[in-house]
Protein backbone atom coordinates (compact mmCIF):
# COMPACT_ATOMS: atom_id res chain seq x y z
CA UNK A 1 0.00 0.00 0.00
CA UNK A 2 1.26 3.16 -1.09
CA UNK A 3 1.05 6.84 0.49
CA UNK A 4 1.30 9.90 -2.12
CA UNK A 5 1.43 13.46 -1.28
CA UNK A 6 2.58 16.47 -2.82
CA UNK A 7 1.49 18.68 -5.46
CA UNK A 8 -1.09 16.18 -6.74
CA UNK A 9 -3.71 19.04 -7.79
CA UNK A 10 -4.83 19.78 -11.93
CA UNK A 11 -2.53 22.21 -12.10
CA UNK A 12 -0.01 19.62 -11.20
CA UNK A 13 -1.14 17.20 -13.06
CA UNK A 14 -0.31 19.18 -16.15
CA UNK A 15 2.76 20.10 -14.89
CA UNK A 16 3.85 17.37 -14.26
CA UNK A 17 3.10 16.12 -17.64
CA UNK A 18 4.87 18.84 -19.16
CA UNK A 19 7.93 17.62 -16.68
CA UNK A 20 7.42 14.22 -17.96
CA UNK A 21 7.58 15.26 -21.88
CA UNK A 22 10.25 17.48 -21.38
CA UNK A 23 12.54 14.56 -19.64
CA UNK A 24 11.93 12.43 -22.40
CA UNK A 25 12.90 14.38 -25.09
CA UNK A 26 16.24 15.81 -23.35
CA UNK A 27 17.18 12.70 -21.18
CA UNK A 28 18.67 9.33 -22.31
CA UNK A 29 18.09 7.91 -18.98
CA UNK A 30 14.42 8.37 -18.79
CA UNK A 31 14.07 7.32 -22.44
CA UNK A 32 14.99 4.04 -20.90
CA UNK A 33 13.25 3.77 -18.23
CA UNK A 34 10.10 4.94 -19.79
CA UNK A 35 10.18 3.03 -23.05
CA UNK A 36 7.27 0.86 -23.45
CA UNK A 37 5.18 2.64 -21.18
CA UNK A 38 2.26 4.99 -22.03
CA UNK A 39 3.81 7.99 -20.70
CA UNK A 40 1.20 10.03 -22.16
CA UNK A 41 -1.36 9.29 -19.85
CA UNK A 42 0.34 9.11 -16.85
CA UNK A 43 -0.36 10.82 -13.94
CA UNK A 44 1.24 11.67 -10.83
CA UNK A 45 -0.80 8.85 -8.88
CA UNK A 46 0.57 6.48 -11.14
CA UNK A 47 4.67 6.40 -10.06
CA UNK A 48 3.36 4.45 -7.29
CA UNK A 49 3.04 1.28 -8.86
CA UNK A 50 6.47 2.13 -11.47
CA UNK A 51 9.01 2.34 -8.04
CA UNK A 52 10.57 -1.07 -9.02
CA UNK A 53 11.30 0.01 -13.01
CA UNK A 54 11.12 3.90 -12.84
CA UNK A 55 13.41 5.46 -10.44
CA UNK A 56 16.59 6.68 -10.09
CA UNK A 57 19.27 6.31 -7.35
CA UNK A 58 22.29 8.72 -6.10
CA UNK A 59 24.57 5.86 -7.35
CA UNK A 60 22.94 6.45 -10.82
CA UNK A 61 23.96 10.24 -10.59
CA UNK A 62 27.22 9.34 -11.64
CA UNK A 63 26.56 8.82 -15.34
CA UNK A 64 26.05 12.13 -16.23
CA UNK A 65 26.30 11.30 -20.03
CA UNK A 66 22.77 9.49 -19.45
CA UNK A 67 20.94 11.76 -16.17
CA UNK A 68 22.39 15.01 -17.48
CA UNK A 69 19.89 16.73 -19.76
CA UNK A 70 20.93 17.40 -23.48
CA UNK A 71 20.21 21.58 -22.53
CA UNK A 72 22.46 21.39 -19.89
CA UNK A 73 25.35 19.18 -21.20
CA UNK A 74 25.30 21.21 -24.07
CA UNK A 75 25.24 24.74 -22.17
CA UNK A 76 21.97 25.80 -23.70
CA UNK A 77 21.11 27.28 -20.42
CA UNK A 78 23.34 28.90 -17.37
CA UNK A 79 23.80 26.17 -14.66
CA UNK A 80 25.39 26.30 -11.35
CA UNK A 81 27.29 22.89 -10.82
CA UNK A 82 26.80 22.20 -6.76
CA UNK A 83 28.67 19.35 -5.34
CA UNK A 84 27.19 16.76 -3.03
CA UNK A 85 29.88 14.60 -0.07
CA UNK A 86 29.21 11.70 -2.07
CA UNK A 87 28.12 8.46 -0.84
CA UNK A 88 30.66 6.06 -2.42
CA UNK A 89 34.28 8.44 -1.60
CA UNK A 90 33.45 10.47 -4.66
CA UNK A 91 31.46 13.43 -4.79
CA UNK A 92 28.28 13.56 -6.79
CA UNK A 93 27.97 17.02 -8.93
CA UNK A 94 24.37 18.28 -9.56
CA UNK A 95 22.90 20.86 -11.72
CA UNK A 96 20.81 24.04 -10.35
CA UNK A 97 19.05 26.46 -13.35
CA UNK A 98 17.96 29.55 -12.44
CA UNK A 99 13.99 28.29 -12.77
CA UNK A 100 15.07 25.64 -10.17
CA UNK A 101 16.01 28.80 -8.03
CA UNK A 102 12.40 29.97 -8.72
CA UNK A 103 11.03 26.41 -7.37
CA UNK A 104 13.13 26.12 -4.50
CA UNK A 105 11.74 30.04 -3.81
CA UNK A 106 7.72 28.36 -4.48
CA UNK A 107 8.96 25.23 -1.96
CA UNK A 108 9.87 27.19 0.99
CA UNK A 109 7.31 30.79 0.67
CA UNK A 110 4.55 29.27 2.76
CA UNK A 111 7.22 29.43 5.68
CA UNK A 112 9.02 32.34 4.31
CA UNK A 113 6.08 34.39 4.49
CA UNK A 114 4.79 33.53 7.80
CA UNK A 115 8.20 33.62 9.73
CA UNK A 116 10.84 35.46 7.74
CA UNK A 117 9.17 38.46 5.58
CA UNK A 118 9.14 40.87 7.84
CA UNK A 119 12.60 42.46 7.83
CA UNK A 120 14.85 39.80 9.43
CA UNK A 121 18.47 39.44 9.98
CA UNK A 122 19.56 35.98 8.39
CA UNK A 123 22.53 34.59 10.22
CA UNK A 124 23.93 32.08 8.01
CA UNK A 125 25.85 29.08 8.66
CA UNK A 126 26.00 27.21 5.97
CA UNK A 127 29.41 26.29 4.01
CA UNK A 128 30.56 29.32 1.50
CA UNK A 129 28.12 29.25 -1.74
CA UNK A 130 27.76 27.50 -3.99
CA UNK A 131 26.93 24.88 -1.49
CA UNK A 132 23.76 23.30 -2.22
CA UNK A 133 22.16 24.74 1.37
CA UNK A 134 23.49 27.99 1.03
CA UNK A 135 22.34 28.39 -2.82
CA UNK A 136 19.01 27.06 -1.93
CA UNK A 137 18.53 29.62 1.03
CA UNK A 138 20.06 32.39 -0.53
CA UNK A 139 18.21 32.18 -4.01
CA UNK A 140 14.99 31.28 -2.79
CA UNK A 141 14.78 34.58 -0.36
CA UNK A 142 16.21 36.21 -3.32
CA UNK A 143 13.63 35.25 -5.81
CA UNK A 144 11.09 35.86 -3.61
CA UNK A 145 12.07 39.32 -2.45
CA UNK A 146 11.47 38.40 1.16
CA UNK A 147 11.91 41.28 3.23
CA UNK A 148 15.02 39.86 5.52
CA UNK A 149 18.88 40.25 5.26
CA UNK A 150 20.75 37.60 4.74
CA UNK A 151 24.52 37.77 6.60
CA UNK A 152 26.93 34.56 5.59
CA UNK A 153 28.67 33.77 8.40
CA UNK A 154 31.92 32.16 8.07
CA UNK A 155 32.01 28.83 8.91
CA UNK A 156 35.46 29.07 10.55
CA UNK A 157 33.63 31.54 12.94
CA UNK A 158 32.26 28.36 14.59
CA UNK A 159 35.78 27.42 15.93
CA UNK A 160 36.50 31.20 17.70
CA UNK A 161 33.93 32.13 20.06
CA UNK A 162 35.31 35.56 20.81
CA UNK A 163 34.74 36.10 16.81
CA UNK A 164 31.55 34.43 16.34
CA UNK A 165 30.34 36.39 19.37
CA UNK A 166 31.46 39.65 17.75
CA UNK A 167 30.26 39.24 14.63
CA UNK A 168 26.62 37.98 15.57
CA UNK A 169 26.83 41.17 18.43
CA UNK A 170 27.31 43.28 15.16
CA UNK A 171 24.66 41.96 13.33
CA UNK A 172 22.22 41.26 16.05
CA UNK A 173 20.15 38.43 13.77
CA UNK A 174 16.51 37.59 14.59
CA UNK A 175 17.29 34.05 13.19
CA UNK A 176 19.52 31.49 12.40
CA UNK A 177 19.84 29.19 9.36
CA UNK A 178 22.60 26.04 10.48
CA UNK A 179 22.23 22.25 10.32
CA UNK A 180 20.66 20.81 12.82
CA UNK A 181 23.39 19.65 14.78
CA UNK A 182 24.92 23.43 15.20
CA UNK A 183 21.58 24.63 16.55
CA UNK A 184 21.87 23.12 19.28
CA UNK A 185 25.07 23.50 19.73
CA UNK A 186 25.09 27.33 19.08
CA UNK A 187 22.63 27.48 22.25
CA UNK A 188 25.21 26.20 24.42
CA UNK A 189 27.56 28.77 23.83
CA UNK A 190 25.90 32.05 22.95
CA UNK A 191 24.62 34.66 25.22
CA UNK A 192 21.51 35.30 26.13
CA UNK A 193 21.36 38.66 24.97
CA UNK A 194 21.75 37.12 21.59
CA UNK A 195 19.66 33.87 21.85
CA UNK A 196 16.24 35.75 23.31
CA UNK A 197 16.17 37.77 19.78
CA UNK A 198 16.22 34.53 17.72
CA UNK A 199 12.86 34.12 16.94
CA UNK A 200 13.31 31.56 13.46
CA UNK A 201 15.79 28.68 13.33
CA UNK A 202 15.82 27.10 10.00
CA UNK A 203 17.39 23.52 10.07
CA UNK A 204 17.89 20.53 7.91
CA UNK A 205 20.51 17.80 6.73
CA UNK A 206 20.23 15.20 8.95
CA UNK A 207 17.04 14.05 11.47
CA UNK A 208 15.85 16.19 14.12
CA UNK A 209 14.02 14.04 16.77
CA UNK A 210 12.08 14.93 19.05
CA UNK A 211 14.34 14.70 22.02
CA UNK A 212 16.97 17.50 20.09
CA UNK A 213 14.29 19.66 18.99
CA UNK A 214 12.66 20.34 22.58
CA UNK A 215 16.31 20.58 23.98
CA UNK A 216 16.83 23.20 21.13
CA UNK A 217 13.95 25.58 21.66
CA UNK A 218 14.91 25.15 25.66
CA UNK A 219 17.83 27.05 24.69
CA UNK A 220 16.08 29.47 22.75
CA UNK A 221 12.70 30.54 24.28
CA UNK A 222 11.52 32.41 21.83
CA UNK A 223 12.17 30.46 18.87
CA UNK A 224 10.09 28.15 16.46
CA UNK A 225 12.15 25.46 14.22
CA UNK A 226 11.88 25.44 10.70
CA UNK A 227 12.57 21.48 9.85
CA UNK A 228 13.66 21.17 6.48
CA UNK A 229 13.76 18.09 4.07
CA UNK A 230 15.99 18.72 1.32
CA UNK A 231 18.79 17.27 -0.66
CA UNK A 232 20.84 18.92 -3.59
CA UNK A 233 19.10 17.17 -6.04
CA UNK A 234 15.75 18.24 -4.87
CA UNK A 235 15.93 21.55 -2.85
CA UNK A 236 13.49 22.05 -0.48
CA UNK A 237 11.65 18.82 -1.16
CA UNK A 238 9.29 19.33 2.49
CA UNK A 239 9.08 21.26 5.68
CA UNK A 240 7.31 21.11 8.89
CA UNK A 241 7.22 23.80 11.96
CA UNK A 242 8.15 22.98 15.43
CA UNK A 243 7.30 25.27 18.56
CA UNK A 244 6.89 24.04 22.15
CA UNK A 245 3.52 23.03 21.63
CA UNK A 246 3.25 21.78 18.68
CA UNK A 247 4.67 19.65 15.90
CA UNK A 248 3.39 19.83 12.36
CA UNK A 249 3.01 17.32 9.69
CA UNK A 250 5.78 17.77 6.65
CA UNK A 251 4.32 19.88 4.08
CA UNK A 252 5.30 19.15 0.39
CA UNK A 253 5.09 21.80 -2.20
CA UNK A 254 6.46 21.00 -5.27
CA UNK A 255 6.92 17.06 -5.64
CA UNK A 256 4.97 14.52 -5.44
CA UNK A 257 6.41 12.37 -2.64
CA UNK A 258 5.10 8.52 -2.93
CA UNK A 259 5.42 6.59 0.72
CA UNK A 260 5.52 2.55 0.41
CA UNK A 261 6.31 0.03 3.07
CA UNK A 262 9.99 -0.60 3.41
CA UNK A 263 10.22 -4.49 3.95
CA UNK A 264 11.44 -4.13 7.44
CA UNK A 265 7.97 -5.01 9.34
CA UNK A 266 7.55 -1.36 11.08
CA UNK A 267 4.42 -0.19 9.52
CA UNK A 268 4.95 2.99 10.62
CA UNK A 269 7.87 3.93 8.17
CA UNK A 270 7.59 4.09 4.80
CA UNK A 271 10.24 4.66 2.17
CA UNK A 272 10.11 7.86 0.17
CA UNK A 273 10.54 8.50 -3.73
CA UNK A 274 10.49 11.81 -4.85
CA UNK A 275 9.54 13.48 -7.97
CA UNK A 276 10.13 16.85 -8.76
CA UNK A 277 7.68 19.06 -10.78
CA UNK A 278 8.21 21.52 -12.59
CA UNK A 279 6.18 24.26 -13.78
CA UNK A 280 5.13 24.23 -17.61
CA UNK A 281 7.73 26.45 -19.74
CA UNK A 282 10.35 25.67 -16.88
CA UNK A 283 14.18 24.07 -17.22
CA UNK A 284 15.06 21.58 -14.27
CA UNK A 285 18.95 20.72 -13.95
CA UNK A 286 17.93 17.37 -13.48
CA UNK A 287 14.85 15.39 -13.74
CA UNK A 288 13.71 13.60 -11.34
CA UNK A 289 11.17 10.56 -10.97
CA UNK A 290 10.53 8.50 -8.03
CA UNK A 291 14.29 9.67 -6.57
CA UNK A 292 15.00 6.95 -4.12
CA UNK A 293 16.85 8.44 -1.68
CA UNK A 294 16.89 5.71 0.93
CA UNK A 295 15.20 8.10 3.54
CA UNK A 296 12.09 6.70 5.52
CA UNK A 297 9.35 8.54 6.50
CA UNK A 298 7.49 8.10 9.78
CA UNK A 299 3.47 8.09 9.20
CA UNK A 300 0.80 8.80 11.39
CA UNK A 301 -2.67 8.69 10.77
CA UNK A 302 -1.92 9.17 6.73
CA UNK A 303 0.41 12.14 7.74
CA UNK A 304 4.00 12.20 7.56
CA UNK A 305 5.77 13.57 11.28
CA UNK A 306 9.12 13.03 10.69
CA UNK A 307 11.43 12.05 8.52
CA UNK A 308 14.54 9.96 8.71
CA UNK A 309 17.51 10.75 6.79
CA UNK A 310 19.54 8.50 4.98
CA UNK A 311 20.31 5.02 6.30
CA UNK A 312 23.28 3.41 7.35
CA UNK A 313 25.06 6.66 8.03
CA UNK A 314 26.23 8.42 11.18
CA UNK A 315 26.12 12.33 11.73
CA UNK A 316 29.34 13.49 13.25
CA UNK A 317 27.89 17.64 14.30
CA UNK A 318 26.07 17.66 11.23
CA UNK A 319 28.78 15.81 8.80
CA UNK A 320 27.55 12.65 7.77
CA UNK A 321 29.84 9.70 7.49
CA UNK A 322 27.80 6.96 5.40
CA UNK A 323 28.85 3.45 5.04
CA UNK A 324 28.99 3.06 1.92
CA UNK A 325 32.28 5.40 1.80
CA UNK A 326 33.76 3.43 5.05
CA UNK A 327 32.90 -0.18 3.32
CA UNK A 328 35.02 1.08 -0.10
CA UNK A 329 38.07 2.44 1.62
CA UNK A 330 38.09 -1.04 3.34
CA UNK A 331 36.88 -3.68 0.91
CA UNK A 332 39.37 -1.76 -1.57
CA UNK A 333 42.21 -1.60 0.48
CA UNK A 334 44.65 -4.96 -0.04
CA UNK A 335 45.63 -5.58 3.93
CA UNK A 336 41.92 -4.78 5.46
CA UNK A 337 39.07 -7.55 5.35
CA UNK A 338 36.39 -6.29 7.34
CA UNK A 339 34.92 -3.52 9.88
CA UNK A 340 32.46 -2.15 12.70
CA UNK A 341 31.76 1.58 14.00
CA UNK A 342 31.06 2.15 17.47
CA UNK A 343 28.94 5.31 17.46
CA UNK A 344 27.90 7.50 20.41
CA UNK A 345 24.87 9.58 19.00
CA UNK A 346 24.27 13.21 19.09
CA UNK A 347 21.51 13.54 22.47
CA UNK A 348 20.77 16.53 25.05
CA UNK A 349 23.19 14.51 27.24
CA UNK A 350 25.76 14.09 24.73
CA UNK A 351 26.16 17.05 22.59
CA UNK A 352 29.87 15.52 21.06
CA UNK A 353 28.88 12.74 19.28
CA UNK A 354 31.87 10.19 18.97
CA UNK A 355 32.39 7.15 16.26
CA UNK A 356 35.13 4.84 16.38
CA UNK A 357 35.81 2.71 12.84
CA UNK A 358 37.29 -0.83 13.91
CA UNK A 359 39.01 -1.85 10.91
CA UNK A 360 40.74 -5.75 10.69
CA UNK A 361 43.54 -7.06 9.19
CA UNK A 362 45.00 -11.00 8.98
CA UNK A 363 48.32 -11.64 10.16
CA UNK A 364 50.44 -8.66 10.74
CA UNK A 365 49.28 -5.62 11.27
CA UNK A 366 50.53 -2.89 8.42
CA UNK A 367 52.05 0.26 9.64
CA UNK A 368 50.20 3.77 9.86
CA UNK A 369 46.49 2.05 8.95
CA UNK A 370 44.67 4.07 11.23
CA UNK A 371 46.76 7.06 9.72
CA UNK A 372 45.71 6.32 6.61
CA UNK A 373 42.15 4.82 6.87
CA UNK A 374 41.99 8.21 8.44
CA UNK A 375 42.99 9.98 5.91
CA UNK A 376 41.20 8.42 3.01
CA UNK A 377 37.87 9.37 4.67
CA UNK A 378 38.79 12.58 4.87
CA UNK A 379 39.66 13.03 1.21
CA UNK A 380 36.42 11.22 0.30
CA UNK A 381 34.47 13.49 3.04
CA UNK A 382 35.69 16.78 3.54
CA UNK A 383 33.09 17.96 6.29
CA UNK A 384 33.92 15.07 8.66
CA UNK A 385 37.59 16.44 8.13
CA UNK A 386 35.96 20.11 9.26
CA UNK A 387 33.68 18.99 12.10
CA UNK A 388 36.10 16.08 13.50
CA UNK A 389 39.42 17.63 12.72
CA UNK A 390 38.90 21.59 12.79
CA UNK A 391 35.85 22.67 14.42
CA UNK A 392 36.70 19.34 17.65
CA UNK A 393 32.47 19.54 17.51
CA UNK A 394 33.21 15.54 16.95
CA UNK A 395 34.94 12.67 17.69
CA UNK A 396 36.58 9.55 14.75
CA UNK A 397 38.88 7.31 16.02
CA UNK A 398 40.21 4.53 14.08
CA UNK A 399 41.38 1.34 15.63
CA UNK A 400 42.92 -1.41 13.66
CA UNK A 401 42.86 -5.08 15.47
CA UNK A 402 42.69 -8.57 13.78
CA UNK A 403 40.10 -10.09 12.45
CA UNK A 404 38.91 -12.45 15.44
CA UNK A 405 39.07 -9.56 17.32
CA UNK A 406 36.88 -7.25 15.64
CA UNK A 407 33.32 -7.90 17.08
CA UNK A 408 34.72 -8.22 20.48
CA UNK A 409 32.97 -6.02 22.69
CA UNK A 410 30.67 -4.37 20.95
CA UNK A 411 27.43 -2.46 22.22
CA UNK A 412 24.48 -4.89 21.79
CA UNK A 413 22.26 -2.32 19.95
CA UNK A 414 22.06 -2.14 16.25
CA UNK A 415 21.98 0.78 14.04
CA UNK A 416 20.16 0.28 10.81
CA UNK A 417 22.77 -2.24 9.27
CA UNK A 418 25.00 -4.89 11.08
CA UNK A 419 27.76 -2.58 10.97
CA UNK A 420 26.95 0.17 13.17
CA UNK A 421 26.60 -0.98 16.75
CA UNK A 422 24.61 2.23 19.15
CA UNK A 423 26.19 2.99 22.38
CA UNK A 424 23.40 4.49 24.36
CA UNK A 425 20.22 6.30 22.71
CA UNK A 426 19.59 5.70 19.31
CA UNK A 427 19.15 8.69 16.82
Amino acid sequence: MALIVGRLDKSGVEDFRYTLEKALETTEFWKKKFFELDSENLKPEDMASLTEKVKITPHDLYEIDEVWPNYIKKAEVFHTVMRTSGTTGRPKRIPYTRDDRFRTARQVEPWVRKYMDNGDKIASFFPPLPSSSGMFAFGAFEALNAKSAYYQIPIQYLLDKEMLLKELQDIKPTALFCLTATAYNLGLILPESIKKDIQTIVVGGETLTPELARATLELFENAVIIDNFGSTEDAITGYRVITKKKTTEFHFEESVVILKDNGDGYDEYKRLYITKVMRNGELTGLPLFNYDIGDLARVVDGEVRNIIRVKDVISLAGAKLHIDQVMEIVFDHPDLLDFVIIYHPLSPRNPKPKATIRVAYSGKKPAGIEDEVRELIYEANNPVRYEVEESKQAELTIEAVPLEKLKEGLPRKLGKTKRIYIVGRDL
